[in-house]
C-alpha cells in the first residue's frame, strides 16, 4: 500500500465498518421486509407506453460506443441517457408512471400490497439496496489501493450491476407507489 493513501484507505475501512454495522443492526434487520426480490431478471426491463401519445418509444445510441436513451416520435424523451439499455428503459419509464400499476412489477413482491404497504416495503428494501450498493464500491476502492493485501475483495462487476439494477427498480416502484398514493381518496 502506498504510504499517501494510508489516510484513505483507513477512512474508508472506517466506513466501511460503520456500514456493515447498519447492516446487521436489528433496527437494519426490522426495516427491510425482505432481500428476495423475485425471481424475474432486473435487466430485463418492459418498456411503456408513451403518455402523451400511446405510441412505443425507440430505443436510440447516437453514436457506436456512446450512451442509450428512449424518445418518442411524438419527441417525448427523459433528459438522461444511460449506459445501458436496461437503465434507459428505467428511465423512460420513469418519465410515463401513468402506464404502470406498481402491482404488475415482476419484482419485489408487490401485488398484493395496498399503496402504502408497497411503498413502506420498497422503502425498506431500498435501504438495503443503497447499503449493499456502497459497501460493494468501498470495497472496491479498498482492494485497489491496497492491491488486496489487507484481505479485502473486489466486488464482481455482475453482482455491482445486479444491485444497480434493483435499485433502479425499487427507485421506479416508489415513484409508481407515490402516485398511487397521491390518487386515492383520504
Amino acid at each position: 500500500m502506498q504510504q499517501h493513501s494510508e489516510p484513505k484507505v483507513s477512512a474508508l475501512l472506517k466506513k466501511l465498518d460503520d456500514m456493515y454495522d447498519e447492516l446487521k443492526s436489528d433496527a437494519h434487520y426490522e426495516g427491510t421486509p425482505s432481500v428476495a426480490y423475485g425471481h424475474h431478471d432486473p435487466f430485463d426491463v418492459p418498456v411503456t407506453l408513451c403518455e402523451v401519445c400511446s405510441k412505443p418509444p425507440n430505443l436510440e445510441q447516437p453514436q457506436a460506443g456512446s450512451r442509450w436513451h428512449y424518445v418518442c416520435s411524438c419527441g417525448r424523451q427523459p433528459r438522461s441517457v444511460r449506459k445501458h439499455p436496461w437503465q434507459a428503459i428505467i428511465e423512460w419509464n420513469s418519465i410515463n408512471l401513468n402506464n404502470t400499476d406498481y402491482r404488475a412489477m415482476p419484482l419485489f413482491g408487490l401485488r398484493d400490497l395496498s399503496p402504502e404497504m408497497a411503498h413502506k416495503r420498497l422503502a425498506g428494501m431500498r435501504r438495503n439496496l443503497e447499503l449493499r450498493k456502497n459497501i460493494a464500491q468501498i470495497e472496491g476502492t479498498v482492494a485497489i489501493l491496497t492491491d488486496r493485501s489487507i484481505g479485502i475483495e473486489q466486488p464482481g462487476k455482475g453482482y455491482t450491476r445486479k444491485l444497480d439494477a434493483y435499485l433502479m427498480w425499487c427507485l421506479w416502484g416508489l415513484r409508481l407507489t407515490k402516485i398511487t398514493k397521491s390518487r386515492s381518496p383520504v
